[in-house]
């Protein structure tokens, strides 16, 4: 699924990815992402991923904010300008192929090749994680309220819950739409709860889709689940209520205009 501008599409092979678009695997779904210079980016199932940056060019590069879910990044370059930021912890890939589990406030990844930059999570005593380094063959793992660890090798686990098509080399299948336009099939207008985990993100992610989502507060449910979501994303009150933030009318003298003083009552 993707959610484009405030409306919902079914995705389709060979799909153009755009700045803001949200990316949805279903339960049994996975996705590819290409780009120019042969890097590759798979999302597995119940995998969710903001686009909140893309630059164009020959290198591939952005800023994809991962809520949940597995990734595999591949045929990074040293050139790439590559970000993918987590509840957990946030992933630069320097070169390479890494792949990486998200889910519940737990994290691991698996540098296959090359090297990766994390940082982000915090410690035991709640101390920001340093950057970690990691390189080919490295596993790293942060747990809440655990220390990030380092192992030689990936856990049993962490294979167990891999998508199979991660074990195994990405197809590229760019060439066949290099020429053509796929159009994402239109569904419908995108309710509060499709859009809940954005709208309630960090402030860095959530702020600038106000003005994105800005129509759909005229939309009654969508509106009333606004207000009563207001605490977590209180950059909203001046949509829903504009009147508390007017400024008060000048008068003719350039002073701010207010209502009369009761009148002094007449003495008899």
């Amino acid at each position: 699924m993707l959610v484009r501008g405030v409306t919902r599409y079914a995705l389709a092979e060979g799909v153009r990815l755009q700045p803001g678009d949200i990316v949805e695997v279903g339960d049994k779904g996975l996705a590819q992402i290409e780009f120019p210079d042969g890097a590759a980016l798979a999302l597995g199932a119940r995998t969710r991923m903001l686009a909140v940056s893309m630059q164009r060019g020959k290198a591939s590069s952005g800023h994809y904010y991962v809520t949940q879910g597995a990734l595999k990044v591949a045929g990074v370059q040293r050139d790439a300008r590559l970000r993918f930021v987590t509840p957990v912890f946030t992933l630069q890939p320097a070169e390479g192929i890494f792949v990486a589990l998200v889910s519940d406030g737990e994290g691991s990844v698996f540098v296959e090749s090359g090297e990766t930059r994390l940082d982000g999570g915090s410690s035991a005593k709640g101390a920001a994680t340093a950057l970690v380094r990691l390189k080919g063959g490295e596993f790293f793992t942060l747990r809440p309220g655990q220390k990030g660890a380092v192992a030689p090798r990936p856990s049993p686990a962490f294979i167990g819950a891999l998508p199979k098509a991660f074990l195994d080399t990405l197809p590229s299948r760019m060439a066949r739409y290099k020429d053509r336009q796929v159009q994402p099939r239109q569904l419908e207008l995108a309710t509060y709860a499709e859009v809940e985990t954005w709208l309630k993100g960090p402030p860095d992610i959530r702020r600038p889709l106000v003005k994105r989502f800005e129509q759909r507060a005229s939309d009654p449910a969508f509106r009333a689940a606004l207000i009563a979501n207001l605490r977590f994303h209180p950059e909203w009150d001046p949509v829903l209520y504009p009147e508390k933030y007017e400024k008060p009318e000048a008068d003719a003298a350039g002073g701010a205009r207010s209502d009369p003083p009761p009148a002094t009552p007449a003495r008899r």
